[in-house]
């Protein structure tokens, strides 16, 4: 990856941080499970291994829409006991994730429509 993407990858994160307010971890994640830039995660983790497992659970939806005939995923929820994990493919070389946690007060809506954004905004400069 050139210089110029990744610094602009890290503009990306360090933007979408600053309108949502999800300061608990926001990753951009090749498909093949690395992370390629990531923002304020958590202390402790795996990145590794959360990467790996971000990229499977997008592959496996994705094969999984494709056997169902229902199109191309958009986006992957997890609401667990303290906050939700939101996943989203931008574009065929990666995916973003953003942690959400109760203190960021943000509507299961918003948080699937700023990661959309976050994705397409993704894809177009790992596209150009």
């Amino acid at each position: 990856m050139s210089e110029s993407k990744g610094g602009g990858l890290a503009e990306l994160l360090q933007e979408f941080q600053d309108d949502t307010g999800i300061d608990s971890g926001l990753a951009i994640i090749s498909r093949d499970g690395l992370i390629m830039r990531s923002l304020s995660l958590p202390s402790g983790i795996d990145e590794d291994i959360v990467a790996a497992n971000a990229a499977r659970i997008l592959f496996l939806g994705e094969a999984t829409g494709k056997e169902l005939n229902k199109g191309e995923l958009q986006q992957v929820l997890f609401q667990f006991e303290n906050g939700f994990v939101a996943l989203a493919g931008a574009g065929p070389y990666a995916a973003v994730m953003a942690l959400i946690t109760p203190e960021n007060k943000l509507e299961t809506g918003a948080i699937l429509f700023s990661i959309g954004i976050l994705a397409r905004r993704v894809k177009k400069l790992l596209s150009g």
